[in-house]
């Protein structure tokens, strides 16, 4: 379970990362701001991850470990072959958030 926590804690680091990332690129181009509520929503959905392994941190079987790198790469999955359809949702929340 040490790998799974490790594996969290970095893909939680490279998500807010990422957001840091974005919040100065969108000083560059305007269109930057589309990537804040999909990072945003991973962020969320990799810290509830996180605190899972750490709640489950004692026990050390190999299933454990294959159902958390499961449901880490499935929100990854999702996100890349529904990207245009995200891209869309989060151009009309910003749009309906400036009106």
């Amino acid at each position: 379970m040490n790998k799974l926590l490790k594996i969290a804690q970095i893909l939680v680091f490279t998500v807010l990362l990422l957001i840091v990332g974005v919040f100065i690129w969108q000083f560059f181009n305007a269109y930057a701001q589309l990537l804040f509520i999909p990072l945003g929503l991973l962020s969320i959905y990799y810290l509830l991850i996180y605190s899972f392994v750490r709640l489950l941190q004692h026990q050390t079987s190999k299933i454990w470990f294959y159902i958390g790198i499961v449901f880490i790469i499935i929100p990854l999955i999702a996100f890349s072959t529904a990207y245009r359809p995200i891209m869309e949702f989060s151009l009309n929340i910003i749009n309906m958030l400036t009106a």
